[in-house]
């Protein structure tokens, strides 16, 4: 369940703009805490996610698997992120100072 729980963290943290593609798969630092709260390793929709991301952060810390896991969701969502962030298309600055016509540039 914890392993779960950390999938639907990922899940439901991502940024609206990007779309995550079910079925994901839950961080290889998480498997031994799903098996052992009884959580999928493979999220299969929102609602699964869902249900994972609240079962993980009830858990206690002291637990090193939580902790493990909760780092690890973390850095997922930070690589994802960064991913997304990288192949956003950058534009150009649309006043560049240089004007053909006799209007100044607003």
């Amino acid at each position: 369940m914890r392993l779960m729980t950390v999938a639907l963290t990922f899940v439901l943290s991502a940024p609206a703009a990007a779309e995550v593609v079910f079925p994901v798969s839950i961080p290889q630092e998480c498997v031994e805490l799903a098996t052992r709260e009884g959580v999928p390793v493979v999220i299969q929709n929102k609602y699964q996610a869902a249900k994972a991301k609240l079962k993980l952060y009830r858990l206690s810390n002291r637990d090193p698997l939580v902790r493990d896991c909760k780092q690890a969701v973390d850095r997922q969502k930070a690589m994802m992120q960064s991913a997304e962030a990288a192949s956003k298309p950058r534009s150009l600055p649309t006043s560049s100072g240089f004007s053909l016509s006799n209007r100044p540039i607003e």
